[in-house]
């Protein structure tokens, strides 16, 4: 009996801690997926619809909806929707006024599944926390597929998400792209960067860009660029932040000018939304490893330079090949020239006699 008495006593305390959680903190709920797609503007593609049926459920399965390129987290759509649209066949939506005012309160309202002419075919549960400045949805899993919910009202489809292999460039780190490269002759500069986003790597592994303050004549170049802040830690969330460039201006170690940037965290990676530098020599700081002496810092030689070179070079062979062909010759046996020349002779006394012969 004494047994029960402690299961029950362990079972009520588990859940004390369950309802003493704060959901709204960051790392205590979840993020919803292809939230991109789920404004109430956004078409289904032929070949991609959102379906549902497989979210995660339950007391503590708390969602914000925030995509890879939102400012803000978004609200689940209300008053109307279209059939084929939110990335989906038969969005579901909230009736108008469904969202708590009160910052703290939970409500408890019936989404509506559109589908054709009837606005509401199905009902689902959901649960809204008012978290201050964003709101979170415990959500219940629709009955089939090609059912998905609606957010963003008057939303389009999001930008690609950089995450995906063909949404991003590669960076290519070279060694002296990182902090410990300091090296006042090295001029390199980004003005001729790609605005994209970017996954730096070197070698076949991630780097990540510099988050404290770097010198002067590092990084390969003498403006080096470094990430004012922390890049985010948590899992399919962007952030705007800004990137310091060092003048030196003021001390070796300073920001004298700002960048916007962006960085999304893709789990195991980071990737950066990098513009071209407006200036040279600026580039931006990669890594916190590898040597000035890399492939990637050799010099580029004028053109008059490397024909002079060409030349120089077939000179050697020319000497070399006069060299081999005279000692060559001098192996030859005397013998075997004297025969030569011997042979030559009778060649030449036989054609006079020929040429003197008189013909009948």
């Amino acid at each position: 009996m004494w047994k029960v008495g402690l299961l029950v006593v362990a079972v009520l305390h588990s859940l004390q801690i369950c309802e003493s959680i704060d959901h709204c903190l960051e790392g205590n709920h979840l993020i919803l997926p292809n939230t991109g797609k789920r404004g109430t503007l956004c078409k289904r593609t032929a070949d991609v619809s959102i379906c549902d049926r497989y979210i995660d459920i339950g007391r503590d399965k708390w969602y914000k909806v925030l995509g890879h390129d939102d400012t803000v987290p978004r609200k689940m759509a209300e008053g109307s929707a279209k059939m084929f649209h939110c990335g989906t066949d038969y969005p579901i939506y909230l009736p108008n006024g469904s969202h708590p005012t009160t910052s703290g309160t939970v409500v408890t309202r019936n989404a509506c599944m559109l589908a054709g002419s009837n606005i509401c075919k199905e009902q689902y549960p959901v649960q809204i926390m008012h978290c201050g400045t964003f709101f979170l949805y415990n959500l219940s899993r629709p009955n089939s597929c090609d059912i998905a919910y609606c957010f963003g009202d008057n939303m389009e489809c999001s930008k690609p998400d950089p995450c995906e292999e063909a949404n991003r460039l590669i960076l290519h780190v070279s060694g002296d792209r990182s902090t410990r490269c300091r090296d006042k002759s090295l001029r390199h500069c980004d003005s001729k960067l790609q605005q994209n986003w970017y996954r730096p790597m070197m070698g076949s592994a991630d780097v990540k860009m510099a988050t404290s303050c770097v010198e002067r004549d590092s990084c390969g170049t003498e403006s080096p660029i470094w990430l004012n802040g922390l890049e985010p830690s948590l899992a399919d969330k962007t952030v705007d932040m800004k990137a310091c460039v060092n003048f030196g201006r003021t001390s070796m170690c300073s920001c004298d000018e700002e960048i916007d940037i962006q960085v999304r965290n893709c789990s195991s990676y980071l990737v950066y939304n990098l513009n071209a530098t407006s200036k040279c020599p600026q580039r931006y700081c990669f890594g916190n490893s590898g040597n000035c002496d890399v492939a990637a810092t050799a010099k580029e030689y004028p053109v008059w330079q490397i024909v002079l070179i060409l030349l120089a070079a077939i000179a050697v062979l020319a000497v070399i090949l006069c060299v081999f062909t005279y000692i060559l010759i001098k192996k030859i046996s005397p013998s075997k020239v004297q025969s030569i020349n011997s042979t030559k002779e009778n060649d030449v006394c036989t054609n006079v006699q020929m040429v003197l012969k008189p013909k009948y």
